[in-house]
């Protein structure tokens, strides 16, 4: 396909943030499992034990929650609320089975992946404060033990919340074809915007990137 065809729409700052987000969050999840919930404990082999696994855990957690930061704070303001979001969401069924006509036009992100990213907004700043209150030997002590309880039970629940969304995430980027291919290698078409996010085509950001090209 010609490259006057294809959209910018992800940059590679935020493709190679994407990535080490996904690569540095499984081992988190993996490590976080295996000593949060008996059942998952032979998850902790990706470390080798289940000692190296505590250890890994919050290095790597941190390494997922902070670039996962900077990336919300860069799509912020493509997610803010839009006039045609919550009438999208009420059109959710036409949406599941792609009957366009019925489905209000919508801009770089849908509603669904706003309320992701609210969702991964809350999650990543519950994670990285409780998860450093948790830190043995280094923060944990400077903390009451009631206070490290209540921070063991919210980081678990958000640690579930996040895994859900993060699989509902991979599920719609999987669903929508060209959606894996775009943060891969930064380009859609212009036929795939005008498909599932034809109010793409009018941001002002967009117009400013072409015209830089030529």
């Amino acid at each position: 396909m010609h490259k006057q065809n294809m959209i910018l729409r992800h940059k590679l700052f935020d493709r190679i943030c994407h990535w080490f987000v996904v690569a540095t969050g499984l081992v988190t999840f993996l490590t976080g499992f295996a000593f949060f919930f008996p059942s998952f404990q032979w998850l902790g082999s990706i470390a080798g034990t289940p000692q190296m696994a505590r250890f890994v855990h919050p290095i790597a957690g941190l390494m997922m929650c902070l670039p996962l930061m900077v990336m919300l704070v860069r799509y912020y303001h493509h997610n803010k609320w839009e006039k045609n979001d919550l009438t999208w969401m009420l059109a959710i069924k036409d949406v599941m089975f792609e009957n366009e006509d019925k489905i209000p036009a919508i801009g770089h992100y849908n509603p669904g992946q706003k309320v992701l990213f609210r969702t991964f907004v809350v999650t990543s700043i519950a994670l990285t404060i409780t998860g450093i209150m948790m830190w043995q030997p280094y923060f944990a002590p400077y903390f009451e033990a009631s206070a490290i309880q209540w921070a063991i039970l919210i980081h678990a629940i958000c640690a579930v919340i996040m895994l859900i969304f993060v699989i509902v995430h991979f599920w719609m980027a999987t669903w929508v074809e060209g959606s894996v291919a775009g943060m891969l290698y930064g380009y859609v078409s212009r036929a795939w915007c005008k498909k599932h996010h034809p109010n793409m085509l009018n941001d002002p950001e967009l117009k400013t990137n072409k015209q830089e090209k030529h």
